[in-house]
């Protein structure tokens, strides 16, 4: 890595490793980081407050319904919403990478219908087919047959398997442009397999590229779980409490904490206590802006190949500014 690539990745990188090392060392510092807290009272014994608690009340970002610490919350959610969009944007890369390649030596006839059929649905919007895929398992978590984990990766498998055709069909094109160089004919004349050109140039032609698209899948996958957290679908799922003083209401809350959790679970206060939606959404924000800048540093450095031009620039003119002054210097010879 040079110095251009660590500069302009430094500040991301450290963001992102902040969020996650605070979410580990909370729960550690402040085991009752999550306690319910049912009402505020003053130094007589009389309510003064009951949740939601304003920023005032309970410093600095106020409560949630159950009258828990919101950022102690968010902080805690913050290594689930990060693993999660890595896990899938990597689930995303291996399992398209492969389709690529099958798609890649299918006859032509199967990967123009494969094509037409993967571009049809491009058209519908991805937050719905998954919703539709995972409604059916709302019912068996609500009813305590599907546990907490278990859905968990059902979801992260589901939200990394419903984008693998057009990722796949998408590397597929790009490796049948490449697969046309004159390099790769030569090597089939000359006798080389489907494997032998998938493993001495298809894999390593896109495995630079491929660091440059697993950041950009992961920004893809943080917007998808926002989209997914407004429609009340949420990694880990959503559970059932009761809330209230002089009588019982039912209330959402996540296990995981996860961010899109919070907006799901806070989106009908957002008239009432912005801060309760803004906040995630702000959160999201700063991750989605860090991985991009990541992505964008990754694709100018390792395929457009600047950090090596400015590089050279400076080693040029470093060169040409040099002036090496000898003992023959304005020194007739004879």
């Amino acid at each position: 890595m040079n110095s251009w690539m660590a500069k302009r990745l430094a500040l991301p990188i450290l963001i992102l490793i902040g969020f996650i090392a605070v979410s580990f060392l909370v729960p550690v510092m402040n085991p009752a980081y999550d306690e319910v807290v049912d009402y505020l009272s003053d130094e007589n014994g009389r309510v003064i407050a009951a949740p939601p608690f304003t920023p005032s009340e309970m410093p600095p970002l106020g409560s949630d319904k159950l009258g828990r610490n919101f950022l102690l919350l968010l902080l805690v959610g913050a290594k689930y919403t990060i693993f999660a969009a890595l896990a899938i944007a990597l689930l995303r890369m291996v399992l398209g990478f492969f389709f690529a390649a099958m798609y890649t030596f299918l006859p032509a006839f199967v990967g123009r219908f494969i094509k037409g059929l993967g571009e049809s649905f491009q058209y519908i919007p991805l937050v719905i087919i998954v919703y539709a895929l995972l409604v059916p398992l709302e019912g068996a978590f609500h009813s305590e047959v599907l546990p907490s984990s278990r859905y968990f990766f059902i979801q992260v498998l589901a939200i990394a398997v419903v984008t693998i055709p057009s990722l796949g069909i998408y590397l597929g094109e790009e490796m049948k442009l490449f697969m046309k160089n004159e390099f790769i004919q030569v090597s089939r004349t000359m006798g080389a397999g489907k494997f032998h050109l998938f493993k001495q140039h298809l894999l390593p032609q896109f495995r630079r590229h491929s660091i440059v698209l697993f950041s950009e899948q992961v920004s893809q996958t943080l917007a998808l779980l926002i989209q997914l957290g407004i429609l009340h679908m949420c990694l880990g799922g959503l559970k059932i409490a009761n809330f209230g003083i002089m009588e019982s209401i039912p209330v959402y809350f996540s296990e995981t904490n996860e961010w899109a959790a919070t907006i799901a679970i806070n989106i009908q206060q957002i008239f009432l206590r912005p801060m309760l939606v803004v906040v995630p959404l702000t959160l999201f924000a700063i991750l989605i802006l860090c991985v991009n800048s990541i992505s964008a540093t990754l694709r100018r450095s390792l395929i457009e190949g600047e950090g090596a031009k400015a590089k050279g620039k400076v080693e040029v003119s470093n060169h040409e500014g040099t002036v090496v002054v000898t003992k023959d210097l304005f020194t007739l010879k004879q």
